[in-house]
């Protein structure tokens, strides 16, 4: 499941969200704390199982809900056209 952030999609980290803007639709997407620690393991090209256990680490959930979170989060990005 590798994902790409394309080029033209440019993010600022503020207090543990994440504020990303896409140059091309010319569009700002924020993201809460969870979704913006899945944005930077996809900036740091980590594994799914890495992302998840990141999760599980700083938001004290369990693996499944991780994974279904992250699952939920990429999806939505690549709807977004934000991942590729």
């Amino acid at each position: 499941m590798s994902q790409n952030i394309p080029e033209d999609v440019l993010t600022a980290h503020l207090e543990g969200e994440a504020v990303l803007l896409d140059l091309k639709t010319k569009q700002y997407y924020q993201l809460n704390a969870p979704a913006a620690r899945i944005w930077r393991g996809l900036e740091q090209a980590l594994e799914p199982r890495r992302i998840v256990e990141a999760l599980v680490d700083e938001f004290a959930v369990d693996a499944a809900t991780a994974q279904a979170e992250m699952e939920r989060v990429i999806a939505d990005l690549r709807a977004r056209g934000l991942v590729v």
